[in-house]
């Protein structure tokens, strides 16, 4: 049963991903630039130079107007990452903390679910029946509509500029059981950034990767640009605390979703002010 669910899931992702294949070659002349960018390295950054940083989470919901882009039916950034850990270019972790991997196998058994199905035997009878366990395997494309953002703002004192740095992305699907949904939950994690170890990261990826872009089809970005340049809508979720918590945990906002909402974008705010309020002249 394992095997035949991880074949559907890598067939569902290969059949979607098809769809993209035309994204390079669907124009009268032959386009390249975006198959040969390299990753730009991020400036070197010394400790002493950082004097103020904080960790922030925020989620990328793609459902949204600004973020449609990342849906584009020709390279949607759901199947770019879901068919590059299923191929093993990319890492899936299962939490923050990029230390434990998980399998392929468990991966592609994520976001499956099982539903109970009564089936006419007799066609003379409809009330004799048989019960069947119907398996539905996860459709990339149509799940996975968020993306999980940790990264740090980091004001360095030499540069005197305030910049951000993504540290990881999780994909994001909503969890059913029975046919119910119980909530979002990450994939797995996967680092962005460049890796010591040498490990394939999503920068590496994303930067031949096009995204559409509404005003030009001649000069279509990447998810690298998309990414590095801020193009997309998002809320904050969690800004680093002593108690490890995301917002909605907190005793004022737990009965609240609104007022949740809210204390994010009074963090967003405190984080641009706080740009400005370091400034030396």
């Amino acid at each position: 049963m394992k095997k035949a669910i991880i074949f559907i899931l890598t067939l569902v992702a290969i059949i979607n991903i098809a769809k993209s294949q035309g994204v390079y070659d669907d124009f009268i002349y032959t386009r390249q630039a975006v198959q040969e960018r390299k990753v730009i390295p991020w400036p070197y950054l010394r400790e002493a130079d950082v004097f103020w940083a904080k960790r922030i989470t925020r989620i990328i919901d793609v459902r949204e107007k600004q973020n449609r882009p990342m849906q584009w039916a020709k390279n949607p950034l759901s199947l770019i990452l879901y068919k590059n850990i299923i191929d093993g270019k990319l890492i899936p972790y299962k939490d923050d903390s990029l230390k434990s991997v998980l399998t392929i196998e468990e991966f592609a058994r994520l976001g499956s679910d099982t539903s109970v199905q009564e089936t006419p035997i007799d066609p003379n009878d409809p009330t004799i029946t048989k019960t069947d366990t119907v398996v539905s395997t996860l459709n990339p494309y149509a799940a996975i509509q968020k993306f999980r953002i940790v990264e740090d703002w980091i004001f360095d004192k030499k540069e005197s500029r305030m910049f951000v740095r993504i540290v990881s992305i999780a994909p994001q699907y909503e969890l059913k059981a029975l046919g119910s949904s119980i909530g979002w939950q990450d994939m797995c994690v996967l680092k962005y950034h460049e890796d010591q170890n040498n490990e394939l990261d999503c920068r590496e990826i994303l930067v031949n990767m096009e995204i559409f872009n509404r005003q030009n089809d001649a000069a279509r970005v990447t998810y690298d640009d998309w990414f590095e340049q801020r193009l997309f809508s998002s809320y904050i979720i969690k800004e680093a605390n002593q108690e490890d918590l995301a917002i909605k945990y907190f005793a004022e906002f737990k009965d609240s979703p609104v007022a949740a909402m809210l204390e994010g974008e009074r963090i967003k705010n405190d984080l641009f002010e706080r740009e400005h309020d370091l400034w030396e002249f």
